[in-house]
């Protein structure tokens, strides 16, 4: 397996989502909203369920995330 994972990292292979990352449906798969939280301005990712994976610009796997909303009022 890390012969496999030494092949992909070379050809441009590299993991992304970490919490805190704003929600962005064009890289992000939403499986729950979880609420909101008063320290967010925008929808964020509170909890990353499955790392994403991009080959350059293009991404393989959308990161599977929990979102959190700001919180309104």
């Amino acid at each position: 397996i890390a012969f496999l994972a030494r092949v992909v990292t070379g050809l441009g292979l590299t993991k992304f989502g970490t919490p805190g990352d704003a929600f962005d449906p064009n890289v992000h798969e939403a499986l729950s909203h979880i609420g909101e939280d008063p320290d967010v301005e925008v929808t964020t990712c509170k909890v990353i369920a499955k790392a994403g994976y991009r080959i350059g610009d293009r991404v393989v796997r959308a990161a599977q995330v929990l979102v959190v909303d700001p919180a309104s009022g």
